[in-house]
Formats: structure tokens, sequence, C-alpha cells
């Protein structure tokens, strides 16, 4: 009996053991630790929206804890327990808000945004709760003024269309059609043009060859052009020092003496201005001159009648 009793004791000491690790690692799984050292605190929410025990708490991103229990009082409010790592303090105004763990499942987790102050909320304290906002509603918040210019710009759109019928009558299309076959004659002509001046290119490829030719024949008579300019330089600075207003001085005295003279022939000063000036003395030269020519006309016709020469000694008169 002692042996048999002995066997049963071992066996009830296993299943309870069993018992109790199962417990122990079964709230573990739903985020309570009977050894943990974390911090807890509470919120309430009117709607958790899939909120499960063991769910994430979040600190920009960042898991600093989970969720340990979620009880729905009598008041149909629900209260969330959650424990926090021990090293992060929870300032005074902070909020607990779910939000959703990814875009699939639907999970939430709870996401806290810190205040501003510099008193922290002691354990087990309790942190304000603040629901989720969809992501369809966000879609949908975000969407709804994108609606509305769409709707107010597909209404214009419309209207610009329906202006734009009534503009464009029969005569309307007579007129496009006309410009249009303008602009394809011009199409044309420029397509000509352009054939032109492919087939030109040779041209203006010779005229740009003679421009360089041109231009390296300057460069190369850039010496004696340099040259030129000096001389022109030192003719320039040679006809600046030239006593220029000398000469003309003298040129004004020499002018106004042949002045002089040219009044005194005048005014029958002299001699010469007498002769220039006396008709009777005009009139003997001119008789003087005539009388001369006869005589000499009369010697060339006559002239042993002036002149008597012998060879053997004159005559005895």
């Amino acid at each position: 009996m002692a042996v048999k009793a002995k066997s049963e004791l071992k066996i009830g000491i296993l299943v309870a053991v069993a018992i109790t690790l199962f417990i122990l690692g079964f709230n573990f799984l739903r985020g309570k630790g009977f050894f943990s050292s974390d911090k807890e605190y509470y919120s309430y929410y009117d709607n958790i929206q899939g909120l499960q025990e063991a769910a994430a708490i979040q600190l920009n991103g960042y898991k600093v804890g989970k969720v340990s229990d979620i009880v729905l009082l009598d008041n149909q409010k629900i209260k969330v327990i959650f424990q926090v790592k021990k090293d992060i303090k929870i300032p005074v105004g902070s909020i607990a808000q779910l939000a959703a763990n990814d875009l699939i499942s639907g999970t939430k987790i709870i996401s806290l945004s810190f205040s501003d102050r510099k008193e922290y909320i002691k354990e087990d304290g309790y942190i304000e709760g603040k629901s989720a906002t969809g992501i369809l509603d966000n879609l949908g918040e975000q969407a709804s003024p994108i609606f509305g210019v769409l709707q107010h710009t597909l209404v214009s759109l419309d209207t610009v269309i329906n202006t734009i019928n009534d503009l464009i009558n029969e005569d309307t299309r007579k007129h496009l059609n006309a410009s249009f076959a303008s602009l394809e004659i011009v199409l044309q002509q420029l397509s000509q043009l352009s054939a032109s001046l492919n087939a030109q290119s040779g041209n203006l490829a010779g005229v740009i060859s003679n421009a360089n030719s041109i231009t390296g024949n300057l460069a190369a008579g850039n010496a004696r052009i340099t040259n030129t300019l000096t001389n022109l330089e030192r003719f320039s600075d040679d006809l600046n020092k030239a006593p220029i207003q000398q000469t003309l001085n003298e040129l004004h005295t020499a002018a106004a003496g042949l002045q002089n003279i040219v009044n005194s022939i005048d005014k029958n000063n002299g001699s010469l201005g007498m002769m220039l000036n006396d008709k009777t003395l005009y009139n003997n030269l001119t008789t003087t001159l005539s009388t001369l020519n006869t005589l000499l006309s009369d010697v060339k016709e006559h002239p042993t009648k002036y002149i008597n020469v012998s060879v053997f000694g004159r005559k005895a008169q």
C-alpha cells in the first residue's frame, strides 16, 4: 500500500506541475508573465476594433510592451491592460491609440503617443485610450476633397466641350479644313526649302571655307596691319607737331602782300599799272608792233635793199 500511495503521489505531483506549466505558458502567450518586471498600465475603449491579447505596444514603431488582458465592463466599456518595459517612462497626458498592425489581417496594436510634459504616469496608472481611424475612412477623408475637385473639373470640361461644339459649326469646320490645307502647303514648302538648303550645303561649306581662309589671311597679315597702324600713328604725331599755324600765318601775310600789289596795279601806281590801264600806250605799242612786222616782212622779201654785200669790195659811188 505504501508503494502504491507513493506512486500516486508522484503522479499527482507531475500532473500538478504539468497543469501549472500549461497555465503559465498559456498566460505567457496571452501576454501575462508572473515573473515579469514590466510596468502595467490600462486604458478604456468603446471599441477595440480587433485588438487581441498579447498584441504589441509600440512607441514610434518600436515594440516596448504587449497587451496582457482585455476586460468587458458592465457599462460596455472595454478595459485594456498592457505591460510596458520598466525603463520606459510615460509622461502625463500621453495617448494609447489603436492602430492597424497590417493591411491584410486587420489586427490592431496600441501605439503610444507621448506628450511634452515632464511629469510621468505611475505604474498601474491610467493612460487615455483613443480608437483608430480605419484605413478606408482615412482614404475617404483624404479622397473626398479630390473627388470634389474632380467633379468640378468634369463639369467644367463638359461645359468647355459643349462650348466648342457650339462654336464649331459648318462654316468653322470649312475654315479649319482650309487652314489645315494651308498648313499642309506651308509644310510642303518648308520641306522643299529644307531640300534646297541641303542641296546648297556644299556652297555653304565653300563660303565657310573662304571665310576661314580670309580669317587666316587676316591673321597672317596682322603684323603688317599693326605696322601700318604704327606708321599712321607716327604720321599723325608728326602732323600734330608740324608748325601748321605758323605756315597759315605766313600764307595769310603773302596773300595780303599780293593783294596790295594787285590793288596798286589797279590804281595805276607804278609803270605796270600805267601800262595796263593806259589805252594810248596800248595803241602806240600795237602800231609799233604792226610797223615792225611790216618792216620784217619787207626785209625778208628784199634783203638786198637793206644789206649790200660785195665779194670784190665795195663799188665806188
